[in-house]
């Protein structure tokens, strides 16, 4: 397992974000990037998923996949539905919840120093019979063929048994732009744990790749993968996640 090695050599961007991000809390295998740009008008079609090694814990070779349908149903929102499936060695997938997915566009792409959007979803687990609410903010900035995203989230629980206090979270994405059918990159997920109590619940990074294919009338087809490693305790060993998105109008 990778713990704690030095980050000195990235790109001075990738240096800032990873300073400012220490570590989400028990990120699943397909949990995902979100950007502060909305295309209105737009449907999206959307499978991830991925897997994660964990020796020696419950969750080892856990699997999940999340299949989800969205639409821009305004110059600045994006709404989404997805269903959660998990799978564990020797038992088959089931339905592990449903979010309400939401993207509002706070700014528009390119003309401000910082892109900024608003991410905001309401979860049920279907497993625990407990809801969520997640809400933060989502960062985008370029330097020069760089893109750099940075979501920092916020989750609490709705149910009157919920876990005291509230999580913070975060994911965070940088990609080196060329040729948009192979962009090279790295990506990363963790927690801080629960506001009050604050310390390195999990962190997980890797190399990653993205790309993006036009199918023409409106049509496109983007995806990308990463392996990721977990940097302290508490962390999968390794995570190997996918994401396939059908966007047309």
């Amino acid at each position: 397992m990778i713990r704690n090695r030095p980050f000195s050599r990235f790109h001075p961007a990738l240096a800032l974000l990873l300073a400012c991000i220490p570590a989400l809390a028990q990120a699943g295998p397909a949990s995902k990037v979100y950007m502060p740009q909305v295309s209105y008008g737009e449907w999206e079609l959307e499978m991830r998923g991925g897997f994660q090694q964990w020796p020696g814990q419950p969750g080892d070779r856990a699997q999940q996949y999340v299949t989800d349908i969205g639409y821009g149903v305004a110059p600045r929102w994006f709404t989404e539905l997805a269903v959660f499936y998990a799978k564990t060695p020797g038992s088959a997938a089931r339905v592990e919840g449903y979010e309400w997915e939401n993207v509002f566009q706070l700014t528009e792409i390119g003309e401000h120093w910082m892109d900024v959007g608003l991410f905001a979803e309401i979860a049920h687990d279907r497993l625990a019979k407990k809801n969520y609410v997640e809400l933060g903010p989502m960062l985008q900035k370029e330097f020069g063929r760089a893109l750099v995203n940075l979501n920092l989230l916020f989750k609490r629980g709705l149910n009157r048994d919920r876990e005291p206090g509230t999580e913070f979270e975060y994911a965070w994405q940088w990609k080196w732009r060329g040729n948009v059918l192979f962009e090279p990159g790295l990506q990363g997920f963790g927690s801080f744990g629960r506001i009050g109590g604050l310390h390195v619940a999990e962190n997980k990074l890797g190399p990653a790749f993205f790309g993006r294919t036009a199918l023409g009338a409106g049509r496109a087809l983007k995806y990308d993968a990463a392996l990721l490693f977990g940097s302290v305790n508490g962390s999968p060993d390794r995570t190997l996640r996918f994401q396939l998105e059908y966007e047309f109008f």
